[in-house]
């Protein structure tokens, strides 16, 4: 599940004279084409049906695709390109913005010849969760998601690139490559119901996610992670984007208190499931998983929905999980669905 799939996403910026970053003339006299290509790490079409391959959950794998379709596509809607002295203290000096609707788009820019550190932001515009931040310095430059006690699912997915213009002893036209990668990821959940009693799904929520992304150093916060909700895309199948889990345990101290607690306690992310029964209890299902939610990947977790609410993970015996069966609501987030 490796396979690499590329598009190509040409820009390269046009403006009429020095006076675009600076009005001092001496510094004239270059043409910086830029390249910019979005990259994803996963083919996810090939990976759902791999995984949702039986003929009776053939609904479930067409919902999921059509919904992972406008996040894994590689398109960009919009494009943020922001221009810092790559030297001193990085501020900004030269910033445009842009809306494509395609894969490909051709600019030219005539720029004076500086050394830059280009930071580049695609489809940010439109999502209703995150922001970008800090952005007239570049050590500060982020996309930071917004401090809601729970959020919905990402509408969109977003992708950045950094890389240093060299360009200060060039007096001939240039040429930039820029790759852009994927910073969201993906989390499904694929349920089967055997029993006689079918209980009624009240939310599923995703936790331990980061909460913003630095650019210029490609480093996730993860201070005061919040709950993300999960989709209904058809019966038994939830799916939410987010960003990032961590990779591991971020000190020592916290990995050796991680490995001398329950299983369930040394997650890197978990799922939160709540199902109604018909007695109007709710059973509590918390999936723990310890291994890394990474950007760029769609993570499918198939589970056998019980007949008391609660869950039983099947293919995947790494993930960890702990029934509340009488689960009281007292939690920071609202469970409906």
């Amino acid at each position: 599940m490796k396979l690499r799939q590329t598009i190509l996403l040409l820009i390269a910026v046009a403006t009429a004279g020095c006076h675009l970053i600076d009005d001092d003339l001496s510094v004239c006299g270059v043409d910086a084409n830029i390249n910019y290509e979005l990259r994803l790490v996963t083919e996810v079409q090939m990976q759902i049906d791999e995984r949702i391959s039986s003929e009776t959950d053939k609904p479930i794998a067409d919902a999921l695709k059509a919904w992972s379709k406008p996040f894994f596509s590689g398109t960009a809607h919009d494009l943020d390109m922001s221009f810092f002295s790559l030297d001193g203290d990085g501020e900004l000096l030269e910033h445009k913005s842009d809306t494509i609707n395609a894969s490909q788009k051709s600019y030219t820019l005539y720029i004076p010849r500086k050394d830059y550190q280009h930071l580049a932001v695609v489809n940010i515009t439109e999502n209703k969760n995150v922001s970008l931040m800090g952005g007239q310095y570049a050590g500060s430059m982020r996309i930071a998601q917004h401090d809601y006690d729970t959020l919905d699912s990402h509408n969109t997915a977003f992708y950045t690139a950094r890389l240093p213009m060299y360009m200060a002893d060039k007096d001939s036209d240039l040429t930039f490559n820029v790759h852009l990668y994927m910073v969201s990821c993906g989390v499904a959940l694929v349920l089967t119901a055997d029993g006689s009693t079918i209980p009624t799904v009240r939310n599923v929520v995703l936790n331990g996610t980061a909460t913003s992304f630095n650019i210029n150093d490609s480093t996730f916060s993860y201070t005061g992670s919040r709950p993300v909700r999960f989709d209904q895309l058809i019966n038994r199948c939830y799916a939410t984007i987010a960003m990032p889990s961590p990779d591991a345990p971020k000190t020592e101290g916290a990995k050796r208190r991680a490995e001398s607690q329950l299983a369930e306690d040394n997650a890197l992310w978990k799922v939160s499931f709540y199902a109604s029964m018909p007695d109007g209890k709710i059973t509590e299902t918390v999936l723990s998983i310890p291994y890394a939610l990474k950007a760029g990947t769609l993570e499918i977790i198939k589970c056998q929905l019980q007949d008391d609410g609660s869950l039983l993970v099947v293919e995947n015996t790494e993930v960890g999980a702990t029934v509340t069966l009488d689960w009281k609501e007292g939690s920071n987030y609202d469970i409906e669905i």
